[in-house]
């Protein structure tokens, strides 16, 4: 039964790079838990404190090692496609089906407007593509399309090398940096310039992965990232850094206050936690342990598209029907379901023909009804 619901023993099956599944998986994680906590509001903040510290630590790094981890694989996915094919597939993996779950989310809370946390207008469809930042967590697949475009159209008609795209992209994120700083000092987030904000933030991230390929993906190095004395070397980096991310945006009383006013920090911060991630994912392979991450990991980007509307029906029935407000009780249940729905909705939907609802192709390596 749960492989039926799963998939898992044809995804475990899986020998190439298992560790980016685990990573994968462990990002996912601790992005549904934040959107879960964010939900909650006040209650799980003023009261319950450690949840808004776990919130807090892993703030830094979730979103630039997705970004990071697309990098790492642009190179021989370009070089086997080429320039349109590779757009085509961009599109059919993620921008397609932000539009099909950020259509359905935004009628849905246009429906569901007392109970739901949003303030939906019908502008909000258009949103998706200009201002994806008004609509939860659509930003990301809107940003990595736009990054992921740009970067293959500079590599095809401007022959840029990756040091150049590098270059580029630490050009962006400086330029950011300086539009951050006015935006916030005038009380304003960056982000109101739409999405072509995050394209330049997070290109560089992009770019870095591309550039660390070479050294991640060659078997030469597997047995440096699954030393567990790496790990151990990095570990007090990683918590140092983190540590005092955390503090200082906690002082703040804004998750954005080192993102946005000190980007100087928010690089090494994303850096070192991003590839302290790695690392762990990679010993993680090597034992052969926590297989279920690797499971999640392959369905992240499904998880990624309906989560929210998993976890806002949970607050819901929670709070409303239920009668049941302990902060707790609805992350745990949220976190849960958030995971674990998608996962099933998309098995139970390829096995019966519906794989358009979350890709416009359908899935390559996946046996599907036509």
């Amino acid at each position: 039964m749960k492989d039926r619901l799963f998939n898992a023993t044809r995804i475990l099956r899986r020998s190439r790079y298992p560790w980016v599944d685990y990573a994968r998986g462990i990002t996912i994680i601790l992005v549904v838990y934040r959107h879960v906590f964010e939900g909650i509001g006040g209650g799980a903040s003023g009261e319950y404190r450690a949840l808004e510290y776990f919130n807090a630590f892993f703030f830094s790094f979730r979103m630039p090692l997705f970004f990071m981890i697309s990098g790492l694989f642009f190179s021989q996915t370009f070089a086997k496609n080429g320039l349109p094919l590779y757009i085509k597939k961009r599109f059919s993996t993620i921008l397609y089906p932000l539009l099909i779950w950020g259509v359905m989310q935004i009628t849905l809370q246009l429906v569901l407007k007392n109970y739901v946390n949003a303030n939906r207008q019908p502008i909000d469809y258009i949103n998706l593509l200009i201002k994806p930042r008004e609509i939860e967590q659509f930003w990301y697949l809107n940003a990595l399309f736009f990054v992921a475009t740009l970067y293959a159209i500079l590599t095809h008609y401007l022959k840029f090398k990756v040091k150049q795209q590098l270059i580029f992209g630490s050009a962006l994120f400086i330029a950011s940096a300086f539009i951050s700083k006015v935006y916030t000092n005038n009380g304003k987030y960056p982000w109101e310039l739409g999405f072509i904000f995050d394209v330049m933030f997070f290109y560089v991230f992009f770019a870095f992965g591309d550039v660390v390929s070479k050294v991640v993906l060659s078997q030469k190095n597997y047995r440096i990232f699954t030393s567990f004395k790496t790990a151990l070397i990095m570990l007090p980096a990683f918590i140092l850094v983190q540590y005092f991310f955390t503090e200082t945006n906690l002082a703040k009383g804004n998750d954005y206050f080192v993102q946005y006013q000190m980007p100087a920090l928010y690089i090494p911060a994303a850096v070192i936690g991003g590839a302290f991630i790695v690392c762990i994912s990679f010993l993680l392979e090597k034992w052969q342990v926590l297989k279920f991450l690797r499971v999640i990991g392959y369905h992240s980007l499904y998880i990624y598209a309906a989560h929210l509307l998993v976890t806002a029906g949970t607050r819901i029935i929670f709070t409303k029907l239920l009668g049941i407000t302990y902060p707790p009780a609805i992350m745990t249940a949220g976190l849960f379901l958030g995971i674990t729905i998608p996962m099933i909705l998309y098995n139970i939907a390829v096995r019966n023909g519906a794989w358009w609802l979350f890709s416009s192709m359908p899935p390559p390596d996946v046996p599907v009804k036509r």
